[in-house]
């Protein structure tokens, strides 16, 4: 069984302070029993959970963080992103950047929900074939890429909230 996992919280515990609202700093990752034919992978955290103000304009989750790995990988260490990425991955535009919140780029961006505990879903995709997709490629053009190209999914829940800090802006 494809399976995601975390040293620093289990399946459906809490994500520890060091990784959440202004803190850039990614969680460990490890996943094991890639299916066989797996060319790369791809890495989604997305807040399931978000105020109805915010999924009207986006009509979907918000998108924390979004990556290509090399299907080599195996693990990313804490920290990661930003600048620690194994060689040969991309990582991608996330829902910080399409709100224009400053300091944000092609990164992991920690939890920050404003209202109550949210549900923060950590999606690795096994795909069959490496999609050829731009820097910057935006969230749709990804998810086409990705669905019609996976293998299978493993999936990681992580909790945490409310923020203890304000949103910026």
């Amino acid at each position: 069984m494809f399976t995601l996992s975390s040293p620093a919280f289990q399946d459906g515990g809490t994500i520890p302070d060091k990784h959440v609202e202004d803190s850039v700093l990614s969680p460990p990752l490890r996943w094991q029993n890639a299916p066989q034919g797996t060319a790369c992978f791809f890495l989604v955290m997305t807040d399931q959970d978000i105020p109805d103000m915010y999924r009207q304009n986006l009509g979907r989750g918000f998108i924390h963080w979004v990556a290509c790995l090399p299907a080599s990988v195996t693990e990313l260490g804490e920290g990661a992103s930003p600048g620690k990425m194994p060689t040969g991955s991309k990582e991608f535009k996330t829902d910080f950047v399409t709100f224009g919140m400053p300091g944000y780029g092609k990164h992991y961006g920690g939890p920050w929900p404003p209202d109550a505990p949210h549900r923060y879903t950590f999606t690795l995709f096994a795909l069959k074939s490496v999609p050829n997709l731009s820097d910057e490629a935006g969230i749709d053009e990804i998810a086409g890429a990705v669905l019609y190209n996976t293998i299978d999914v493993a999936r990681l829940i992580g909790v945490y909230g409310p923020a203890k800090k304000p949103l910026p802006g």
